[in-house]
């Protein structure tokens, strides 16, 4: 049979902070509290030297505490003072389990858009840190190994698969993001990316028409389909070679890609990389009315292609306007 040690207390009613600081310790230490009568800690002799300090505090504070080490006699009695300890340790896991759902939610979301980013991986990474953290500290008072845990550790293991996978990918596509493309091996393609285009493919799809091939078409895959046409190019799509690669958006990472040294094009790039990546890093004062006019334009107009042709509009106007400021115009 295990061994156990009591607390038992009563705290004035004027001492709430007493109550509460009491409560945190008892907590932090693992201490159950058992049919509302007593908290409970399996016997060793740092808890009893723990529930000793806490004894003398509530006693130097003038109320009342009394501490017993005794062992349970009975088995079922036993099953359920351990059944008490692992439900206490179950609750303290379920947010970090929540956690880990909502990080997951995030990277399939993340896979069936544009793609991973250093940015985002780094994100995860700390996001990952932080509940690790958090079970390890949970792991101190899990006494019992309650059945929660072992779901968190396998969700956690998820993320850290998703994690090196990523890591391996990204290392993989470095050269390929060091290479430049030649715009004649792209005349005449099919260009493919996910429906519901913003500023990033729609600002994408403005600069493969106008600096890679006037006749570019372009073709919109529905969320979750992932069978690309024959015969086309992919780009803002998870697993794409032109798509988020590092901290560049889809936008920056063509200009790099086809190695188009026309200055007009650097503003417009700055403005879509912060409405797409929202980091606030270039914080051009343009980008706001930009984003505004995007979002309207898109609430607006529920088709692909046609919000694809007046999307061209404002782009050749940012760029005549970019244009006319690198040459001093007015």
């Amino acid at each position: 049979m295990n061994k156990w040690i009591l607390l038992t207390h009563q705290i004035a009613q004027d001492a709430p902070n007493l109550r509460v600081k009491v409560w945190r310790h008892l907590k932090k230490g693992g201490a159950v509290l058992f049919k509302n009568a007593v908290y409970l800690l399996p016997y060793t002799k740092e808890h009893e030297e723990g529930m000793q300090w806490i004894c003398k505090q509530i006693r130097d504070s003038g109320s009342d505490a009394s501490l017993f080490i005794t062992e349970s006699m009975d088995k079922k009695h036993n099953e359920e003072i351990i059944k008490t300890f692992q439900e206490s340790c179950n609750k303290e896991y379920l947010p970090l389990i929540d956690q880990c759902n909502d990080v997951l939610k995030q990277i399939e979301q993340i896979e069936g858009t544009e793609g991973v980013t250093d940015r985002f991986a780094e994100d995860l990474k700390r996001k990952l840190s932080e509940i690790i953290k958090g079970a390890d500290e949970i792991a101190k008072i899990n006494f019992f190994h309650a059945p929660q845990r072992d779901v968190l550790l396998k969700k956690i293991e998820s993320v850290r698969q998703k994690i090196e996978k990523w890591s391996k990918k990204m290392k993989e596509e470095a050269p390929v993001i060091n290479k430049i493309y030649q715009k004649k091996d792209f005349l005449g393609k099919k260009w493919v990316t996910r429906k519901d285009v913003y500023i990033d493919r729609l600002a994408s799809a403005w600069l493969i028409r106008r600096f890679i091939d006037s006749n570019a078409k372009f073709v919109f895959l529905s969320k979750g389909e992932n069978n690309l046409p024959k015969n086309t190019v992919p780009f803002d799509m998870y697993g794409a070679e032109f798509t988020h690669h590092g901290d560049d958006c889809t936008f920056e990472t063509l200009i790099n890609a086809f190695d188009l040294k026309d200055p007009a094009l650097r503003p417009i790039a700055e403005i879509v990389h912060d409405i797409d990546l929202k980091d606030n890093k270039y914080n051009r004062k343009e980008t706001d009315g930009i984003d505004q006019i995007i979002t309207g334009l898109s609430k607006k107009l529920n088709n692909d292609n046609t919000l694809l042709e007046k999307g061209m509009d404002i782009f050749d106007a940012l760029y005549h306007y970019y244009t006319l400021q690198t040459k001093g115009g007015s």
